[in-house]
């Protein structure tokens, strides 16, 4: 295929939305070191790279210092805080499935119930989006499964709308 027409030159294309999700929580920090920040500096520079390189949407996840993928909210609200000064045009987005874990002493983390979920409204500053998991392989399939997989998406937006607006949107 030859373009010959300049079709290619970016001021002749179209826009383009490119979503990047960097931080890979599904894998280990040793199985690619080269990529996976650890530390906050290293995630907020990540984001920076992939803004430079052209994405416009950052799916985000944090790491705690020893690798593990973080559950604390206050990570996140760090996080995002940080993004907010160092790629302020990007679409920041952060998963629907992520079990916060409560951080006062005693208290348990639950997996993906409704009270960890409304935990995203938590997030301060807010994200731009937020992604919802609807019949993946990824998570606890058997508590997903429904005849009517959209119905939980219903439920989670029917939730969302009943929030006054100034909580709905940054």
């Amino acid at each position: 295929m030859n373009f010959l027409d300049d079709s290619l030159l970016p001021e002749n294309q179209e826009d383009l939305v490119i979503t990047v999700a960097p931080y890979g929580p599904e894998w280990l920090v040793s199985d690619f070191p080269e990529d996976l920040p650890v530390s906050m500096d290293e995630h907020v520079q990540k984001a920076v790279d992939c803004y430079n390189a052209g994405a416009t949407v950052l799916h985000l996840h944090v790491r705690e210092e020893d690798g593990t993928g973080s559950k604390r909210l206050s990570k996140f609200n760090e996080f995002l805080e940080r993004l907010r000064d160092a790629v302020p045009d990007m679409i920041l987005q952060v998963g629907g499935s992520i079990s916060f874990a409560p951080e006062g002493e005693g208290e348990a983390a639950k997996w993906l119930s409704d009270d960890t979920r409304h935990m995203l409204a938590d997030l301060k500053p807010r994200p731009d989006q937020v992604t919802v998991a609807v019949n993946t392989n990824q998570f606890n399939i058997v508590e997903m499964m429904d005849a009517d997989p959209l119905k939980h998406v219903g439920l989670i937006c029917s939730q969302i709308r009943s929030l006054p607006s100034s909580q709905r949107y940054p």
